[in-house]
């Protein structure tokens, strides 16, 4: 049964090892960074429209990834890998 996802980035210039996060975890923090927004002045422009006009449709449909992960054993998300750089998301 999958309950966390882990993230590993690592490039020359970065390592980033993040802990396992519980999957409802992770989406309540997606859910805050779409509700803050608003505050990104800064960001592209057509990016935050499009993310402040479907902020519910996204978070609903996080909400149901979410109830669906949770009946899968745990797998490999996200791989890429070439001869410097690695990116990892898993699903535990």
């Amino acid at each position: 049964m999958a309950k966390k996802i882990k993230v590993t980035i690592l490039t020359p210039e970065k390592k980033i090892r993040l802990p396992g996060v519980g999957i409802k975890t992770a989406t309540r923090f997606i859910r805050f960074g779409l509700w803050s927004t608003k505050f990104f002045n800064d960001s592209d422009e057509d990016m935050q429209k499009f993310l402040v006009n479907n902020k519910q449709q996204i978070i609903d449909f996080l909400y149901l990834i979410a109830d669906e992960l949770k009946d899968y054993e745990p797998f490999t998300l996200v791989e890429i890998q070439d001869s410097e750089n690695h990116i990892l998301i898993e699903v535990k």
